[in-house]
């Protein structure tokens, strides 16, 4: 065996670390759940795969292998499809708005280490979404195929530390709260014993999709981002996060005429600053406890253009409005390991996103996140979810959450996790911020409602991975007559990686 496929055997699954709270199952002891903060890379394979080659999911240690110009060449990848459904997202009574949805996916990948401290990769995704059944309104479809990734790593840059990392590449960070995307850039990383961080810049270059065009809302987007944590002590961490986003796209003039595949509107000039801290330690009064705390800040100016119908197939500029910003949020939690025999887990959480406070003419103080975010977490489990709500899924804006959850492991392969969340906006307003919800609230009451969640995980050995996520949103006063009326999802995904 060379050498490199020796480090390529153990590698894969210390490309989770970063992301995961705890390691896969299949190496995860019952009583050192969290060992995945004592292994550190090495190789520059090792450090791509920290870095997040293939996002949050765990590929087989062993993989099809070759060579290329003589280097090795290692090829997986993921085939997975997923069935949802969702019913009564309109709150409407007796409104016809229930849908099946069919979403299978390929993802093809490729990794090839030309040198000791060289790693290239590229991943392929082809994708479709295809409506089974949809009430009331035509059945939707769409497939494609696209080049997720396209990088290359330069680890030990003039014998230092430091690493580059050039090309379409993934932002992702273990609550996806900051950033979970990807973006044409360049990266410059520095790995220390204690401490690592990077920083790069972005912007869109290319659209490598068979489905068009960039969206209006991306195109011009230049970022100046960066990332810094330290382990001041064993399983405790601090980060520090920052973003810039500057909307270059161009500005409209007050009667513009747009066709409607080109409106864009609004555009903005953002930054964003925040801290973490999380880590786990074993008290003895429980078994362990586990915590984080998020405090984010944006500041910056927002434009948004009024754009009403003109016309048989176009948009009229008829206003502009320039605001400035200035929001903030947080998000904290803990989850406890509690004394018993079946090891449940108790998770108490609170977000709050800042909301646009009544009286203050020209300030939006309404927090808004990266645009690169999905809210997708884990607590002790092996599954993600989303962290406020798979229902309601609402951005941290303008709201609180309250959220109560209990895990229970059944093994070391399967993990049920429920929680109840409970919504309130500091201001009532009449929307919430990228929610999939129908029906907007009234404005009038802050009592958005509660939310039940189910997330079921199992991970058989063989690269085989089955999720069952079921959701139940029940509207409070904010949606006046509305309101006590339920909108529900149930979603299954099975996923091979080989």
């Amino acid at each position: 065996m060379l050498p490199w496929q020796a480090q390529a055997a153990e590698a894969p699954q210390l490309a989770y670390a970063e992301v995961a709270m705890e390691e896969p199952a299949e190496r995860r002891s019952p009583d050192n759940q969290d060992s995945d903060e004592d292994g550190k890379p090495e190789t520059a394979l090792e450090r791509a795969r920290e870095l997040g080659l293939s996002g949050d999911d765990n590929r087989p240690d062993k993989q099809r292998e070759t060579t290329l110009l003589g280097s090795p060449l290692i090829f997986g990848g993921e085939l997975s499809t997923s069935v949802r459904g969702r019913t009564d997202y309109d709150l409407e009574r007796g409104a016809n708005d229930d849908d099946l949805r069919l979403a299978p996916e390929l993802k093809l990948e490729a990794i090839w280490i030309p040198t000791d401290t060289t790693v290239a990769f590229a991943s392929v995704r082809a994708f479709a979404e295809q409506d089974i059944a949809r009430e009331g309104r035509p059945a939707r479809g769409e497939a494609g195929l696209s080049l997720d990734s396209f990088w290359l790593l330069k680890t030990g840059l003039f014998g230092t530390p430091l690493a580059i990392q050039i090309g379409r590449q993934r932002l992702r960070e273990r609550r996806e709260f900051w950033w979970d995307d990807t973006i044409d850039g360049v990266r410059l990383h520095y790995f220390g014993s204690k401490v690592t961080a990077f920083a790069g810049i972005g912007f869109p270059v290319t659209h490598l999709s068979t489905l068009g065009r960039t969206r209006p809302e991306d195109k011009g987007q230049f970022r100046i981002f960066g990332s810094g944590a330290w382990e001041w002590k064993k399983r405790q961490h601090l980060e520090f996060y920052a973003l810039h986003q500057d909307d270059r796209s161009g500005l409209y003039a007050v009667g513009t005429l747009i066709a409607p595949n080109d409106a864009d509107d609004s555009d903005a000039k953002l930054t964003w600053l925040g801290v973490r801290a999380r880590g786990c330690f074993k008290p003895g009064v429980v078994r362990r406890i586990c915590y984080w705390g998020d405090l984010a800040q944006v500041r910056g100016t927002d434009i948004e253009f009024d754009l009403d119908p003109f016309g048989s197939n176009q948009l009229i500029v008829d206003g502009v409005d320039r605001t400035r910003v200035r929001g903030w949020a947080y998000d904290i939690g803990t989850s406890l390991e509690l004394p018993l025999s079946f090891r449940p887990v108790v998770t108490l959480a609170r977000a709050r996103g800042s909301g646009d406070r009544p009286g203050t003419p020209g300030i939006n103080g309404s927090f808004r996140q990266t645009g690169l975010h999905s809210n997708d977490s884990k607590y002790r489990g092996l599954g993600r979810f989303r962290s406020y709500g798979e229902v309601l899924r609402p951005d941290l804006s303008n709201i609180r959450v309250t959220t109560i959850a209990l895990g229970i492991p059944f093994g070391e392969r399967t993990w049920l996790e429920t929680l109840w969340h409970r919504y309130r906006q500091p201001f009532a307003d009449n929307r919430i911020r990228n929610s999939p919800i129908g029906e907007n609230p009234d404005g009038l009451d802050p009592r958005l409602g509660d939310e039940f969640d189910l997330s079921l995980s199992h991970r058989p050995k063989g690269g085989w991975e089955f999720e069952l996520t079921a959701g139940a949103f029940r509207a409070g006063p904010a949606f006046g007559p509305e309101a006590g009326r339920w909108a529900r999802l149930v979603e299954v995904k099975i996923d091979y990686n080989f």
